[in-house]
């Protein structure tokens, strides 16, 4: 259950942009309620634990 302060934003699949080489920074653009754009600055190590708990949420998956 998301609590009533979380935002919720969905991909929408246009990769990441690059900001910043050293230290690596990008930017991932969100689609948000109401349609609002939000883009979200991250970082590699950010990135890098970011992935590692998606791969846990799809080993997670319950087939249908």
């Amino acid at each position: 259950m998301c609590s009533p302060d979380t935002i919720v934003a969905k991909y929408e699949g246009f990769g990441v942009d690059l900001l910043s080489k050293s230290p690596l920074v990008g930017s991932i653009e969100l689609a948000g309620e109401d349609d609002e754009v939000i883009n979200l600055k991250i970082s590699k190590s950010d990135a890098e634990r970011l992935v590692s708990e998606l791969s846990k949420f799809i080993a997670a998956e319950v087939p249908a």
